[in-house]
């Protein structure tokens, strides 16, 4: 199970896929709410406190997958045994973090150049 992840129009969008997609809306949010995003560890991600589940489903050793509260924020989980773990920092946001599993590592150089080209000034126009 993997999150399928798109940048539209300026804006970051994770969709759930199978059954994760029963637990919420899809994250779509302006690049930038957007603070950073990194590739992590399958087996790292499974160590971390994930705190309380507050609509999910989580079967040890096989998938977490919904929302979390940890420390007052709210995480959005979608993990399974394997595959490449995203982890999307946020601000401004209901969520401040978002991990999931993708099909393709890939898209974290995507989402990488994406948040560079957002953050680069734009040239004044002279009329």
């Amino acid at each position: 199970m993997t999150a399928r992840v798109s940048i539209e129009d300026g804006r970051l969008r994770i969709h759930r896929t199978g059954v994760a997609r029963w637990f919420g809306a899809p994250v779509d949010v302006p690049l930038s709410h957007v603070d950073s995003v990194s590739a992590a560890d399958p087996h790292e991600v499974k160590r971390l406190n994930k705190g309380i589940r507050l609509a999910g489903i989580q079967l040890p050793g096989l998938t977490t997958s919904g929302i979390y509260r940890h420390d007052g924020q709210l995480t959005w989980w979608d993990v399974g045994r394997g595959g490449s773990a995203l982890v999307v920092t946020l601000h401004d946001e209901r969520l401040t973090r978002v991990i999931v599993d993708v099909d393709d590592p890939g898209v974290m150089r995507e989402l990488e150049q994406a948040l560079a080209d957002a953050a680069l000034p734009t040239e004044p126009t002279v009329g």
